[in-house]
């Protein structure tokens, strides 16, 4: 079983116009609604990929149940503790006749300490054999910065290892410290974590190799758009990189790539053959609009056209 945590869950919208126009009436061609975080987003592929798995996260208010009821009719196990502030709603304005998209995202409610408290009871109730833990994401106004290094060290302390840590500055900085098993930055993360600018494939992996030396990491994945996937574990790495395909939209494709990789080491996949699982499901996702994330006959056909790369 894979489990997921999502901090800061959020309802996110799609809305489509054909242009826009100012201090006028835009009309809206379409309004779409999907459970989002980024946690959300790795259950919601993995269990697209046919994958077990059950989402944890902070639920509130009329927009938590309409986002806990959206999982439970897409087949998505939920375990979520529940809080008194209202869930966040992200919207993503697409301008079809410009052919622009804006994201506009919220900063989601103010959790309580006795809130974070009953969340940590379900933390510890995740069962020692769970095959990965997933924790992903920002979390929500009143939450500290040490929060995922204390998860991993809570979930460690169980004799649970494969955790993948998908966050961003304070986050995964102070989540690194604590040793989980993955991190999946994208480029720009990668560049605020190690404070370099690294600007090749041989200085990533050099990077890559001392993060891992210096905080007990075992894998680092790079997601660099496009340009696919950088993988390094131990002395292996590999670049993995997708055919090229016409972008609709990418929001969520790094985190359909975490999918791929976790649900396909979960198979019994080796190292490199999950690189290309991950890196078909993050370029699936480009093909669908808004948050819609990735669909299985899509990643079944990219996956053959994934180019897998050694690397010295």
């Amino acid at each position: 079983m894979i489990y997921t945590i999502t901090m800061n869950p959020a309802l996110d919208r799609t809305i489509e116009v054909d242009g826009l126009v100012l201090d006028d009436a835009n009309r809206i061609l379409s309004d779409v609604r999907y459970a989002g975080g980024k946690g959300i987003d790795v259950s919601r592929v993995v269990n697209e990929l046919g994958g077990e798995t059950i989402a944890l996260g902070l639920v509130g208010g009329y927009t938590g149940l309409e986002l806990e009821g959206r999982l439970v009719n897409e087949g998505v196990l939920c375990d979520f503790t529940r809080i008194a502030g209202e869930n966040r709603t992200n919207i993503i304005l697409v301008d079809k006749k410009e052919g622009r998209q804006y994201l506009l995202n919220a900063p989601g409610p103010r959790v309580t300490p006795a809130e974070i408290g009953l969340f940590f009871e379900k933390v510890r109730s995740i069962p020692s054999d769970a095959s990965f833990v997933v924790i992903s994401g920002s979390v929500p106004q009143g939450v500290s910065s040490k929060i995922y290094a204390q998860i991993i060290t809570t979930l460690k302390a169980r004799g649970i290892r494969r955790i993948a840590l998908d966050a961003d500055g304070e986050l995964l900085r102070e989540g690194c410290k604590a040793g989980p098993y993955l991190i999946k930055p994208n480029l720009y993360e990668f560049r605020r974590l190690t404070g370099t600018e690294v600007k090749d494939m041989e200085g990533a992996i050099e990077e890559a190799r001392k993060v891992m030396a210096e905080w007990g990491i075992e894998v680092v994945l790079v997601s660099m758009g496009p340009k696919g996937l950088l993988g390094v574990k131990g002395e292996e790495a590999y670049h993995a990189r997708p055919p090229a395909l016409e972008v609709v939209s990418a929001v969520g494709a790094g985190d359909a790539t975490v999918a791929g990789f976790v649900h396909g080491l979960t198979q019994g996949l080796s190292f490199p053959e999950a690189l290309r699982l991950a890196t078909a499901a993050g370029a699936a996702v480009v093909l669908t609009p808004g948050t819609e994330l990735c669909h299985l006959e899509d990643v079944e056909e990219i996956l053959p056209k994934v180019e897998l790369r050694r690397l010295s």
